[in-house]
């Protein structure tokens, strides 16, 4: 029992990992040391300037190039970028991989969720990981609907619209996506050919439906070739797909049926060996992966062989593209800088700063993303790419390119939790699946907590 938990311990680890990978590769640069934020929403003039201050949590070279460009260019606004971590610099300019901190994503997150609850706080805030369905509810952030509006010169037709669309709360839009990643699975053609399996990649499907495609994998002497994911990915998974009726406004729903058939479900599929934990593709034996798609070059990065397929959804009736925004800003509603954090965020949207390397993800801007699609096909076709990832051939590539393309413009769902409730399910759930607890014991738990931690 006990190499069980530690194994779930280990398994937690490395998916909180995966996780805080493209996040702390997103935040921002600063040299101001982190923590206190007095006076930040004051718009404090100095010589004729008015500062805004962006809270951030970790270095990072595209907002400090950005910083630099946008100062540059508007001599009478200053960005001052606050830095909030737990764990010290390398001193090396960036960030080691090496330096990621779960402390880094707490202190993120309380202290700035205290502050702007407070009314302080920074004007701009980098939403990764934070509350939002919570800052909103509270009112806390500007629609930044009203003033895309009032900007003549702002022109949304250059974003990926059904993007933004997907990114408001109710009829608001209160954190701006610029640049995000695709839920996707990916399938081995191959092997679901010789198993005389069909998906449709285009359509939608449960878990329920994956559960039954497995089955038939198994009773084909194919158990091996199921897909390689871990217990807890799969919670996360399960809970982000759900999340507005387990967690939404402010009223948890863990200690309910739908919970704990979600729980069942995740148990029986590896009790009865439907997944494996140890596959991969690199083997060519894993029929199934659940991948997140992060930037356009490991969009066409797959093997021979494989495709994209929509993820599964645990309800099944989600028929677009799911979606995670990578890096997101909301505007401070008691900030005095308000016109001054737009203009800066709209300066972040310019097809010059999306088209940077240092912005992770896929840009929210069409012309950045189709610009960096060709340019990677021609240089596949030249064989001048220079890459570690495993590339097609230009035919290959121009197909996958035409595939994404697809599955971006059919982006209409998007997926996101709060850090700390996902925190919260995973310490409990591991006593469910080493059986030390009952599904409902679990339920019971994680709906006291979380609601503790929502009221707090």
């Amino acid at each position: 029992m006990q190499g069980y938990e530690m194994e779930g311990m280990i398994l937690l680890k490395k998916m909180m990992f995966v996780m805080l990978t493209i996040i702390l590769l997103l935040t921002a640069c600063s040299g101001n040391g982190g923590g206190e934020t007095k006076g930040e929403t004051k718009g404090e003039t100095k010589d004729g300037q008015k500062t805004v201050v962006l809270s951030v949590m970790r270095q990072d070279r595209f907002l400090e190039n950005a910083v630099r460009k946008f100062e540059e260019k508007n001599p009478n606004i200053r960005i001052e970028l606050k830095e909030y971590k737990a764990s010290e610099n390398t001193g090396e300019g960036g960030m080691s991989m090496e330096a990621l901190s779960l402390a880094d994503v707490e202190k993120y997150v309380q202290s700035v969720t205290t502050q702007v609850i407070s009314g302080k706080g920074a004007d701009l805030i980098l939403m990764s990981e934070l509350p939002q369905d919570k800052f909103v509810a509270k009112k806390l952030l500007v629609n930044l609907n009203d003033l895309i509006a009032k900007d003549s010169s702002f022109d949304q037709k250059t974003l990926y619209t059904n993007i933004l669309k997907a990114s408001e709360d109710g009829d608001g839009l209160y954190a701006m996506p610029f640049s995000f990643s695709l839920n996707l699975f990916q399938g081995n053609t191959e092997l679901l050919k010789q198993a005389n399996i069909a998906v449709d990649k285009k359509e939608a499907w449960n878990w329920s439906q994956f559960k039954e495609v497995a089955q038939q994998l198994k009773q084909q002497g194919g158990a091996e070739k199921l897909i390689n994911l871990a217990p807890i990915t799969l919670l996360f998974d399960y809970i982000e797909d759900n999340y507005e009726q387990l967690v939404g406004a402010g009223k948890p729903n863990f200690d309910s049926d739908l919970f704990r058939n979600m729980l069942n479900e995740i148990k029986s599929m590896y009790e009865e060996g439907l997944l494996n934990e140890g596959m991969s593709f690199d083997d060519g034996l894993a029929a199934f992966q659940m991948v997140e798609v992060y930037s356009p070059e490991q969009a066409i990065a797959m093997s021979e062989g494989l495709e994209y397929y929509q993820r599964p959804s645990a309800s099944g009736d989600k028929n677009g593209t799911a979606f995670k925004p990578a890096y997101s800003l909301g505007i401070n509603s008691k900030s005095e800088v308000q016109a001054e954090a737009w203009a800066f965020i709209a300066f972040l949207l310019s097809e010059d700063m999306q088209s940077s390397p240092n912005l992770t993800g896929i840009p929210i801007n069409k012309s950045a993303t189709e610009n960096r699609f060709k340019e990677m096909v021609q240089k596949i076709e030249n064989g001048t790419l220079e890459t570690m990832m495993p590339m097609p051939d230009g035919e290959t590539a121009k197909k996958r390119v035409e595939e994404v393309t697809r599955l971006i413009s059919e982006v209409d769902i998007r997926r996101f939790s709060d850090m700390k409730v996902l925190m919260i399910a995973m310490e409990e759930f591991n006593s469910y699946m080493s059986g030390q607890k009952s599904a409902e014991e679990v339920s019971k738990l994680i709906q006291n907590r979380v609601n503790t931690y929502l009221n707090e």
